[in-house]
């Protein structure tokens, strides 16, 4: 081989190598950065503490931004969890019957330990310590969950049926506990020191990135089945005990200042690739939540729906176009007809409009009647003999009154739909069940 061909292939490998370890490693930095903004930044009036529960007491609208694709269904709690000096107990009092509730245990891999709730705990109550492997003194009695690693992501869901609800809503969240061991980190300061000296500003900035993730990664365990990619990625310094960045060839720090950008790019299309089209609607795959060695679904969950739920528990159908093939616009109006069978979940059900950010990320829009959502429990939503209804997806309010009261605000230019499903039943998750139809109105 010429010696240009021979430098040219191994830019090429370089290249895969970076594109590769880019895509395993951006879910950590996406926990670390969803952390420093509910724990640090300064632009966050309600930053919190390690270890301490905080909660959300009114339901997401167009100003929550900390998440993208927020639900406006539940309220939410959430707390970033340190098990570094040892075991935490959770603990949920007995729930309404009937109330959907979960508390979902994600570890920096975005990988669900557990999630407690409803569906598998019923009204409750619970009792549970949560433990890192990496601990080393005595385990508690009781029921014991074992985490990877020392950061974990406690966030609770609690259903309510809009704002005249709330008081329900904040019993539910006030019956959650989290309790640290004695010597726990509460502090904001000891949290910094916790996600090390670099701060999550850009994961475009390839020395930030790194830094980030490769302090995660010293703090927790990456699945055994990742030892091998590991191996290969630590050539271009992703790994808990890799050099600074000025230590790095520099062919390696030019391959991630050539091939970051284009990493971004590619995770803002990585679900729709994943997904199994089903009457027009992207169904989302199994191992959403528990994500095995799908790595390119993971870093894509990440960046458009970081902290979604497994699909037992809900699955998050999504669509861009009307069923002509046409992308959604806010500029034309839209009707959705939902069937007269509903969607067929053994919880509840809504379907939301959002704007899509340059960044692939997607957040509600403000409107004049702070509507973000319609679903089973919408009051007021005019229905046909036989159950079904249209939904009126439009900037303007409609001018026919008969249509007003089931409009559905949307954003100004692309949006997207999403239909969430809690506790879908076997037909929807195996794409067998009607689903709503979105036509363009002229």
């Amino acid at each position: 081989m010429p010696p240009s061909s021979a430098a040219s292939s191994t830019r090429s490998a370089l290249a895969d190598t970076v594109d590769a370890a880019f895509e395993y490693a951006f879910p950590l930095y996406e926990m670390a950065r969803t952390r420093y903004g509910a724990l640090e930044h300064l632009a966050n009036p309600g930053r919190g503490q390690v270890n301490v529960l905080g909660h959300r007491r009114t339901l997401s609208d167009h100003r929550a931004r900390a998440v993208t694709t927020p639900n406006n269904d539940t309220l939410y709690s959430s707390c970033w969890l340190d098990l570094s000096a040892g075991p935490v107990r959770i603990s949920v009092a007995q729930m309404p019957a009937g109330r959907y509730w979960s508390v979902a245990l994600m570890d920096f891999f975005t990988n669900h330990i557990a999630v407690l709730g409803s569906r598998l705990d019923g009204p409750g109550p619970v009792m549970a310590s949560l433990v890192s492997a990496r601990w080393t003194g005595a385990r508690p009695a009781g029921r014991v969950i074992v985490a990877p690693g020392d950061d974990v992501w406690l966030l609770g869901r609690w259903l309510i049926d809009g704002p005249h609800d709330l008081a329900a809503g904040h019993a539910m969240q006030d019956g959650l506990g989290v309790l640290p061991t004695i010597g726990s980190r509460t502090d904001p300061a000891a949290a910094r020191r916790a996600m090390g000296r670099v701060l999550p500003r850009s994961s475009t900035d390839p020395e930030v990135f790194l830094a980030v993730v490769n302090q995660a990664l010293a703090s927790n365990l990456a699945p055994g089945q990742d030892a091998v990619l590991l191996s290969r990625y630590a050539s271009v310094g992703l790994g808990a005990a890799m050099p600074t960045w000025a230590d790095l060839p520099e062919p390696v720090r030019a391959a991630w200042r050539d091939r970051i950008g284009p990493g971004h790019a590619a995770l803002r299309s990585g679900l729709a690739r994943a997904a199994r089209s089903v009457q027009g609607w992207r169904l989302p795959p199994e191992a959403i939540g528990n994500f095995g060695a799908d790595h390119a679904l993971r870093a894509a969950v990440a960046l458009g729906g970081l902290a979604a739920l497994e699909p037992a528990e809900a699955i998050y159908l999504s669509r861009e176009t009307d069923v002509s093939g046409t992308q959604l616009d806010g500029q034309q109006r839209y009707r959705i007809r939902i069937p007269a069978t509903g969607v067929p979940t053994d919880a509840f059900w809504s379907l939301s409009v959002y704007e899509r950010m340059p960044d692939g990320r997607l957040f509600f829009t403000d409107n004049p009647i702070g509507r973000y959502s319609v679903g089973d429990r919408t009051p007021g939503l005019r229905r046909a003999v036989d159950g079904a209804f249209d939904v009126w997806l439009q900037q303007r309010q409609p001018d026919d009154p008969a249509q007003r009261s089931n409009w559905l605000p949307a954003p100004p230019g692309p949006m997207q739909l999403s239909l969430r499903a809690y506790l879908p039943r076997p037909e929807l998750r195996q794409g067998q069940a009607a689903l709503p139809i979105v036509e363009r109105v002229l």
